[in-house]
């Protein structure tokens, strides 16, 4: 994709992490990896996706050698799906965005 149709409004951070995604309407449940994060969205490839416009809330699980972090309850939208998994835009900016590079640095130890 060229710079001239690049979209996105904010930086997006590379890295895996594990991601449940809780779809309101059917109460369905989703598991993938995340691709990226930023502080607007996040890209979460599953073999099974939720329909574009859903209303859901995601849990990004950083896993570390002896412990893990949470961060819980993001609400969003499904913005976008396709073959590798789903797009989420958040409702809110996500406020726990600084603890991502630290977690990015601390596994690559």
């Amino acid at each position: 994709m060229s710079q001239s149709a690049e979209r996105r409004a904010a930086f997006r951070m590379l890295f895996a992490a594990n991601v449940i995604c809780h779809v309101s309407d059917g109460d369905r449940i989703y598991r993938g990896t995340l691709r990226d994060l930023s502080i607007t969205s996040l890209f979460m490839e599953a073999d099974d996706c939720p329909p574009v416009g859903s209303k859901c809330s995601v849990d990004v699980v950083l896993e570390g050698k002896y412990s893990r972090l949470e961060i819980k309850s993001i609400g969003g939208t499904i913005a976008r799906n396709n073959a590798d998994g789903v797009a989420v835009c958040f409702d809110e900016r996500l406020e726990w965005i600084a603890l991502v590079p630290l977690y990015s640095s601390k596994m690559s130890e």
